[in-house]
């Protein structure tokens, strides 16, 4: 059945006559009057009663119900072209992120958040992995960003949006004895010290260590930052990571650049270089870069 004959039927009720209804769906009564006589042919009773001389329309029992299950029907003909309206708008739908391990809970309480709050009918899917699960659910389409904490191999098939400058650094706990709050901290300062290492910057970490002829001491090597961190949190090592300017990891924690180690290390967002973006995912890039002070590396207006 034509969603037209729902709609006829609300405004015959709703109006009250045929002929109030007639100038509001712009038919003739003839035609509107014809339309609920094939209605209720079909459903093999009537609808709709009226008496001469009444203008008064009485709904029969079938009639209310088919009045209930018609306003039913056209408000989600209307939702849906109101949910569509707004994925195409880019304020509603699904965003999809892929996130490097720890990560999350930075972009959650930097960016996320303050978008949700802004776009309530969004919805996220985060999905969190090393370097080789976020390349593959980017191309693959599982996700349309990528927040990145080391460099892709294939850099070709990405398209890099923002970049964010980090250092590596060391953290500990406040209540260790290893360092003076105020001290500068060189690498030489960490021989012989326990350190928890998060594997993303293992090699770069040992390269140095070799360059000054240096052995360290290294208690733990993980695949996450967290978990790094973690040994710092319980006062068995210092964890040697790639930080941000500045970058607040929990009131117990220290967090200082190893003065001497300069390197490009870079946090980044990125897409497919083959994909455009989906609406919401171009509203979260145009949002993050009036939020955030990162360095855009591309003209977000052509992605």
């Amino acid at each position: 059945m034509e969603l037209d004959c729902y709609k006829n039927y609300l405004a015959i009720v709703e109006a009250g006559s045929f002929s109030g209804a007639a100038e509001i769906v712009k038919m003739t009564q003839p035609a509107l009057s014809k339309q609920i006589k094939t209605l209720e042919s079909l459903y093999g009773t009537k609808l709709i009663v009226a008496n001469r001389g009444n203008r008064q329309l009485k709904l029969t029992e079938a009639g209310k119900l088919f009045y209930q299950k018609a306003k039913y029907i056209c408000s989600i003909e209307d939702s849906i072209h109101h949910e569509i309206k707004e994925i195409i708008d880019g304020t509603s739908g699904t965003l999809r992120i892929s996130v490097a391990n720890s990560r999350a809970k930075l972009l959650i309480s930097k960016a996320l958040r303050d978008f949700s709050k802004m776009y309530p009918q969004v919805n996220f899917e985060i999905y969190e992995g090393g370097i080789s699960d976020q390349a593959q659910q980017i191309l693959s389409g599982i996700t349309e960003l990528g927040i990145l904490s080391v460099a892709v191999t294939n850099e070709d098939s990405f398209e890099i949006l923002f970049r964010r400058k980090e250092a590596l650094s060391v953290a500990y706990h406040k209540d260790t004895q290893w360092f003076n709050e105020d001290k500068e901290i060189s690498l030489s300062d960490l021989k012989e010290l326990p350190l928890s290492l998060s594997a993303g910057c293992y090699h770069i970490f040992r390269s140095y260590c070799t360059n000054i002829g240096m052995e360290p001491r290294i208690l733990s090597v993980s695949s996450t930052r967290f978990t790094a961190l973690q040994w710092a949190r319980e006062k068995a090592a210092l964890a040697i990571i790639p930080a941000e300017p500045n970058e607040f990891l929990g009131h117990d924690l220290i967090v200082k650049p190893i003065s001497d180690i300069e390197i490009n290390l870079y946090k980044t967002i990125v897409k497919a270089t083959d994909k455009k973006l989906s609406p919401i995912a171009k509203k979260f890039i145009e949002f993050y870069a009036q939020k955030r002070d990162s360095e855009q590396v591309c003209d977000i207006n052509n992605i």
